[in-house]
């Protein structure tokens, strides 16, 4: 059942070329708009003015998260409801949600609902596409998910699901919903929807629901060999991308290590302090800086957590910089900077990862020796531990590369590994 079908069953299977990577999208349709104002509500609001900001706050949220994402409208113009499908059906999408508010004749009803299109329960009057018939389990799974998750944002009466013969929810080709956010006819909710801040967390709510039904892709993964593993991740909320890109062959920076390891593996069950930040980037590193004997013993806490001059607390990671440096994972350098964005080494990443998940993990004789990894290399034990584990491989064939730049696919891959590895192992 077009694309979709093979999405939900083999994450691999959400790119539609094997050479372009395709990012899971979704039609987000504006309710009403123009000359139809939609429900008029008790407040004098227009319904078309809330479905407009929660449709354009969702479409801004759903990119960032990774997906592409077509509007029916970018602008308050008229739209047929048959041309809001055709827009969908041209689209070759993978959802559709249609942004509503809605209205009743008594003042006391309230309240959110997500209409869809069963075909167990047809209007007759009002016959659905062949497509939406099939794709009723769909449609209702994608409603209930969005329902619970709206409902989680703004709590209100739950409404539940409506099997509808409205013409956007049964004329598609592609899983559809319609969302009723509340009712402009009681003032409680006209309220709600009054409320730029509350419009976001529908915005949100909706997002959520998305994100659970169909999991974003990466537009630049498509035939990239960590696809799977950067897939899986994702799903899992450890590795995100921006703009629709997972951008896989970047250096990892510093913050991208720390909020890799944390969503991945947490702060608190580290081995040991890891002076990951007092490496100057040079090519020789000290024992003085990764020293195992001194790794052991309990890493000096702070009273006060330190400030570092680049990073400010708008920067993106700092709450897990932060984290990481109350942990006593990570410490700054002497001129009073952390350096967030400056790239990390493949031996930088054994390291830390190996104090992360433990060293108590021990594996079998390493997969590979390294030609350029001896025992007198700072990083020499942990890069031997997580290839006996088959967590670390190679570049080349006896080449472990230990002062290259690690890349975020590389990253991506080592954690899903450990990953995986202590999954099975359960």
């Amino acid at each position: 059942m077009k694309r979709f079908i093979a999405a939900v069953a083999v994450a691999a299977s959400l790119f539609a070329s094997p050479y372009i990577g395709q990012a899971a999208k979704v039609v987000v349709d504006p309710g009403h708009g123009g000359s139809d104002p939609g429900a008029v509500g008790i407040n004098g609001l227009y319904e078309k003015s809330v479905n407009n900001e929660i449709a354009y706050r969702l479409r801004d949220i759903l990119i960032e998260k990774g997906y592409e994402v077509v509007m029916t409208r970018n602008a308050d113009k008229t739209l047929s409801l048959q041309a809001r499908v055709e827009i969908a059906r041209a689209a070759d999408a993978d959802l559709f949600v249609s942004v509503h508010a809605n209205a009743h004749p008594s003042k006391d009803v309230r309240g959110t609902m997500v209409l869809y299109h069963d075909a167990a329960k047809p209007n007759p009057d009002y016959p659905a596409s062949d497509e939406m018939k099939a794709l009723s389990p769909q449609s209702r799974h994608l409603a209930q998910l969005v329902q619970s998750s709206v409902l989680e944002q703004v709590p209100n009466t739950d409404r539940g699901l409506l099997q509808s013969s409205a013409y956007v929810v049964r004329m598609g080709n592609i899983p559809s919903v319609l969302v009723e956010t509340a009712f402009l006819s009681n003032a409680q909710d006209a309220k709600l929807l009054a409320s730029s801040s509350i419009r976001a967390k529908y915005a949100t709510g909706i997002a959520n629901g998305i994100v659970k039904f169909l999991p974003p892709t990466f537009s630049d993964i498509g035939k990239h060999w960590a696809k799977d593993s950067i897939i899986r991740l994702n799903g899992q909320g450890i590795a995100d991308g921006y703009n629709g890109k997972f951008n896989p062959d970047q250096p990892l920076t510093r913050a991208e290590l720390m909020a890799f390891a944390e969503r991945a593996f947490g702060f608190a069950g580290a081995k040991s302090e890891v002076t990951l930040a007092e490496f100057d980037g040079s090519d020789t590193v000290t024992e003085a800086v990764y020293d195992e004997e001194d790794a052991s013993a309990s890493p000096a806490v702070p009273e006060e957590t330190p400030s570092f001059g680049d990073l400010p607390d708008w920067h993106w990671s700092y709450a897990v910089m932060k984290e990481a440096v109350e942990s006593g994972i990570l410490r700054g350098y002497p001129d009073g900077t952390i350096r967030p964005d400056a790239p990390v080494s493949r031996a930088e990443v054994a390291v830390v990862l190996d104090r992360l998940i433990g060293a108590s993990q021990t594996g079998g004789n390493p997969s590979s020796s390294f030609k350029d990894v001896t025992s007198k290399n700072w990083a020499y034990s942990s890069i031997m531990r997580l290839s006996s584990l088959g967590i670390v491989n190679g570049v080349a064939e006896r080449l472990y590369g230990p002062d290259r730049n690690v890349t975020r696919a590389e990253m991506a891959t080592m954690v899903d590994r450990q990953l995986t590895r202590g999954h099975l192992e359960q």
